[in-house]
């Protein structure tokens, strides 16, 4: 027990002496691992839902460029359709609680 104390102790000393932007990187890092269950809707323009994929235990990400803005697309790994890419700005992303 005390031992676990300790550990935990150092683990907070050493947190504390991170800057904010190490922290939360460590912390994103953190919920990339955990993942979680989402549901993605492409949204045609009469604001109607066309399709909608679910995700378990992932991640919906997109790639970043040089100046940092977003490539427009979101990527993930559906249970319906495996490997998916859809534009950034038609989609409705919602968490699922089981």
């Amino acid at each position: 027990m005390q031992k676990t104390f300790y550990l935990f102790l150092l683990f907070l000393l050493l947190l504390g002496g991170c800057t904010e932007e190490s922290r939360n990187k460590l912390f994103k890092q953190a919920d990339n691992l955990l993942g979680k269950d989402l549901r993605v809707s492409y949204v045609a323009d009469s604001g109607t839902i066309v399709k909608s994929w679910t995700v378990r235990d992932g991640k919906v990400t997109t790639h970043k460029d040089e100046q940092g803005a977003a490539s427009g697309y979101y990527y993930f790994w559906s249970v319906e359709n495996g490997y998916v890419q859809v534009p950034i700005v038609r989609v409705i992303i919602e968490e699922i609680k089981l």
